[in-house]
């Protein structure tokens, strides 16, 4: 019997705990549009993707992002890109520096190949800032190394700047490595103020997806960005895609070309939920008594610490069943005593979860004593 234990809880749970209570404030993207949103249904095209629907994507993509189409890989959504890229960079003798609180593949994906994993934590009383000079100092020493974070920060929303990017891009180079910069939470920012690492720095990787800005994650349609110093890469990550899982399904693609021509009416959503719902969480940040935290810059979910109650995955369990709202422990981030909470929902149910929250929240420490 195998008893390792697993790379990836967070996705259990939120296979089998999250989502389940009638105030679900769980959720990190946008819900999914209304179908008509991409035209009439097409019909159902089992065509090799090669032959036409995965270059018109990457055509389309080379276009939104300005990028010769040597420069702009698809993938199996964000996940996919970060799959291939670990396999294409993370070996046993290199080192990887990422950040905490993190996605769990950013901590899974560098061990499981055998690279050396090297953390540098990102602090709320910091305003949840990644300082390159951290960063920089967990690299010295190292032979080959490379930099893997988000921008915007999961699960905090926090942004760095161009030249925090360049930083970091540097950082990288001076070990031989790459910048690998998880982009997905970048779609809600405006387009004229996305920052964007491939840009910046000709060692540099975007990674983007239609899932989380646009409700689109069933597509399971994403892409990674080269900066100029790598394209010749594609070539080697064609190769790995080839072997992991060929190529990407003909109808995701159809329906992906669809959604590149309709990205700013797929916002349109976005904008709504900021103006009707983002007021009220950013008020209960402020006037709670059991946490402390801070809107998030960009995307739709804050991580606030709660107040005296470092095991969070028990809080959850007991919001779940007592108070019927879901939040994210911050376990499943790297960091205990944390939970995620979203605000991608219809504002009377944001209202109502958030109220329960706060009332669950007060009243777990008298459960958790009043038990021993």
């Amino acid at each position: 019997m195998n008893d390792d234990p697993l790379l990836f809880p967070y996705m259990v749970w939120a296979h089998t705990e999250s989502f389940v209570s009638p105030y679900s404030l769980a959720q990190s993207g946008m819900p999914a549009p209304d179908p008509a949103v991409l035209g009439a249904a097409p019909e159902i095209d089992l065509s090799p993707p090669a032959a036409d629907a995965l270059p018109e994507v990457r055509a389309r993509l080379a276009r939104l992002f300005g990028l010769p189409a040597e420069r702009v890989f698809p993938t199996a959504g964000a996940s996919g890109a970060m799959q291939l890229l670990a396999q294409r960079y993370f070996a046993p003798g290199v080192r990887v520096v990422t950040e905490i609180p993190s996605y769990e593949p950013f901590r899974a994906l560098p061990t499981r190949q055998g690279a050396e994993l090297r953390i540098v934590e990102r602090r709320l009383e910091e305003d949840w800032y990644l300082d390159p000079a951290r960063v920089e100092r967990e690299l010295a020493g190292a032979g080959r190394g490379h930099v893997f974070v988000t921008n915007p920060h999961n699960p905090t929303g926090a942004c760095l700047g161009e030249e925090e990017i360049r930083s970091l891009a540097r950082a990288a180079a001076a070990h031989g490595g790459v910048l690998i910069s998880n982009e997905v939470y970048m779609e809600f920012a405006r387009p004229d103020e996305r920052v964007h690492a491939f840009a910046l720095a000709e060692n540099a990787i975007s990674i983007g997806s239609l899932t989380k800005a646009y409700g689109l994650g069933a597509l399971r349609v994403g892409w990674m960005l080269l900066g100029e110093g790598l394209a010749g890469e594609l070539p080697h990550l064609l190769d790995l895609s080839y072997l992991d899982h060929v190529d990407l399904p003909t109808p995701s693609l159809r329906l992906a070309a669809r959604a590149l021509d309709r990205l700013e009416d797929l916002l349109v959503p976005v904008r709504r939920f900021e103006t009707e719902c983002r007021p009220s969480l950013v008020t209960w940040l402020e006037e709670s008594r059991q946490v402390v935290g801070l809107p998030p810059r960009l995307g739709l979910a804050a991580f606030p610490r709660v107040e005296g109650v470092p095991d969070t995955r028990n809080l959850a369990r007991h919001l779940a069943a007592s108070s019927g709202v879901d939040v994210v422990p911050g376990e499943f981030f790297g960091a205990p005593g944390h939970v995620r909470v979203g605000y991608g929902v219809p504002r009377e149910t944001l209202v109502e979860g958030l109220a329960r929250l706060e009332a669950g929240i007060r009243e777990y420490p008298a459960r958790v004593s009043g038990a021993s």
